[in-house]
């Protein structure tokens, strides 16, 4: 059994480890078992006896293929979090580790999750804060204005909260492609994360870092045996795109970026006009269709792409949404607004 396991190693390797939220209610998918605190506390004391020396993504990132980089890391990342991850971090830093906490950036603030307050006691403790998307939806299924309009509004988010902008993302869910993780680095991200479940390694992408996932029902053996070195470590996999996302992409409107944010009187504002809308004729938008020229939306507001209308979807693009307004030329309609359903 120990000679299997010797030659899965592979060295120099890095575990970078995944936790999720040790709170019940503030995880995207399907409900799961959130690690017990005192599960978590032994963990710490398992990395501490490892030896490995402890790093943010950020520092691990920059290490990356320099002759300063440390012999011996550990990566600890936590996907968003609340009341009782915030407990899981003090006795994480009690322990003399340090770790990235990737924060939903629309979610600070809600009940169950990180407040801004929460926010700066992390940063008290010595842990990194990266992004994980403006709404946490898996970038790989977006249209590219969604995606861009997720990773900037995330990294400004996240800088009003704190006063500094994340220099780290984590893919959502862990989905990504290289049109995607061209997008993070061009938005100013330092570095990201995917999950890939395998060690990471010097020659890893700085821009889709593995990381292994540890839940509640990972073992305590395997744990050891990651801070050993052993396991499966791999090239950066390239990611093709699948049909109905290149379709997806596709709709989209072409040219650069211009967020659109929403105004508390409900209505929006843009960096260009939008001049003479014309009402379609049907009084509705459809699944697939896409504005040719300004063509406004019944309903009374403002409809600029992006955001949710209640009880209604709209257009990606943008920040904010209110039924009634109008789409610029190109604009791409993923589900019906107005009219009846």
């Amino acid at each position: 059994m120990t000679l299997g396991l010797r030659t899965a190693r592979r060295e120099p390797t890095t575990p970078v480890l995944r936790y999720r939220s040790f709170d019940p209610h503030t995880t995207r998918g399907a409900p799961r078992r959130p690690m017990p605190l005192a599960t978590f506390a032994r963990h710490c004391r398992l990395i501490t006896a490892s030896g490995r020396q402890p790093m943010t993504v950020s520092s691990y990132a920059a290490s990356l293929g320099t002759p300063s980089a440390p012999p011996n890391p550990i990566v600890i990342t936590i996907d968003d979090g609340g009341a009782e991850t915030l407990i899981a971090l003090r006795a994480l830093a009690a322990a003399g580790l340090t770790a990235t906490v990737f924060v939903t950036s629309s979610r600070v603030g809600d009940q169950g999750y990180f407040h801004r307050a929460d926010l700066h006691r992390i940063l008290g403790l010595g842990i990194e804060i990266g992004g994980s998307g403006h709404t946490g939806r898996p970038l790989n299924e977006l249209a590219r204005a969604d995606v861009i309009a997720e990773l900037t509004l995330s990294r400004r988010r996240l800088a009003v909260a704190v006063g500094d902008e994340p220099r780290t993302f984590a893919y959502p869910g862990g989905g990504y492609d290289l049109a995607v993780r061209q997008l993070a680095i061009s938005a100013g991200y330092s570095s990201a994360c995917a999950v890939r479940d395998v060690l990471s390694h010097p020659g890893d992408d700085r821009f889709a870092l593995a990381r292994l996932t540890v839940d509640a029902a990972t073992p305590d053996s395997r744990l050891v045996a990651w801070l050993d070195g052993y396991g499966r470590s791999e090239p950066h996999p390239v990611h093709p795109r699948s049909r109905a996302f290149r379709f997806r992409r596709g709709l989209d409107s072409a040219g650069p970026f211009r967020p659109r944010l929403g105004r508390a009187d409900g209505t929006t504002s843009s960096s260009s006009a939008v001049e003479a809308p014309t009402p379609t004729p049907s009084g509705t938008v459809t699944l697939g269709d896409t504005a040719t020229a300004s063509s406004a939306v019944p309903g009374g507001g403002a409809v600029l792409g992006g955001g949710v209308v209640p009880g209604r979807s709209a257009v990606p693009g943008g920040d904010a949404v209110v039924a009634g307004d109008a789409l610029e030329a190109g604009d791409a309609v993923t589900t019906r607004v107005g009219g009846q359903p």
